[in-house]
């Protein structure tokens, strides 16, 4: 197995690497995986940050993870938020939305030129986009509906049941996204992993080739499946959601599994 990861890493020369899970828990460092990245960068790998979260601006992640110790630079940072807010700026410049979500999602929104209505305004929306919003409530869910019945979008940032905490896993984006979709009978347009279209934008954007990256996640059905349906390594990190038992019982099955990815530096 040891030479089978050294062969399997020989050609890669770019990490995509997650933050929930992976880097941290919320608040809380992984330092093993912190290590690593700093090992890695010492070593000439490139890397990025790919996220499902949606909390925060991209420069909010940089000063997260530099507050940290891991260098990084809101130009290698890629978001579903900030994914999301491109590909409706492309589809409907200039178009009104109706956000369930935090400050991130939002200000990723308005960046892009898309206007946000409040709630109560009586006007019709072109989209309703979803992404994790600790502040949920029923009142948000139904306004969202008046408006997906009026003929708005269905948009999520990202299809993630779950969400893991310094304290324990909480109910993600996916799990509101899915109530709007019962409610209304309307599928929505997942942008964020495992959709190929994030990576894509990843990849070209910074000019990695496929063949020379890797996708580290700490989700078999996000980051894992993510890798696979663009046809990049995968390396799965047990220090999140996924545990053991499900890599035994998974049909989709990662390229590589470690504990933590401090026993990835033998075989770089």
């Amino acid at each position: 197995m040891r030479l089978d990861h050294r062969a399997i890493l020989q050609n890669i020369r770019n990490f995509v690497v997650d933050l929930d899970g992976v880097v941290y828990l919320l608040h809380t460092p992984i330092r093993e995986n912190i290590d690593f990245l700093r090992f890695a960068r010492l070593r000439g790998f490139r890397i990025a940050f790919l996220s499902n979260n949606t909390f925060l601006p991209r420069e909010g992640y940089a000063a997260k993870l530099n507050t940290m110790g891991v260098e990084a630079g809101v130009e290698e940072i890629f978001t579903s938020a900030f994914v999301t807010a491109g590909y409706l700026q492309r589809e409907k410049p200039g178009g009104r939305v109706y956000a369930i979500g935090e400050e991130g999602l939002k200000e990723e929104l308005r960046r892009a030129g898309l206007k946000l209505l409040p709630r109560f305004s009586s006007r019709g929306v072109d989209f309703v986009v979803v992404g994790l919003d600790r502040r949920f409530t029923f009142q948000k869910m139904k306004t969202g509906l008046d408006f997906l019945l009026k003929g708005a979008q269905l948009v999520g940032t990202n299809p993630d049941p779950t969400y893991p905490t310094d304290s324990g896993v909480i109910p993600g984006a996916g799990a509101i996204i899915a109530s709007l979709e019962r409610a209304s009978g309307q599928r929505a347009r997942i942008i964020g992993k495992p959709s190929p279209d994030i990576l894509l934008f990843l990849l070209e954007t910074l000019r990695f080739r496929r063949e020379e990256t890797a996708v580290i996640g700490d989700r078999i059905d996000t980051d894992v499946l993510l890798g696979k349906n663009c046809g990049v390594l995968t390396i799965l990190v047990l220090t999140g959601v996924a545990k053991r038992e499900e890599v035994l019982s998974s049909p989709v099955q990662p390229d590589i599994v470690v504990h933590t990815l401090q026993e990835l530096r033998e075989f770089l």
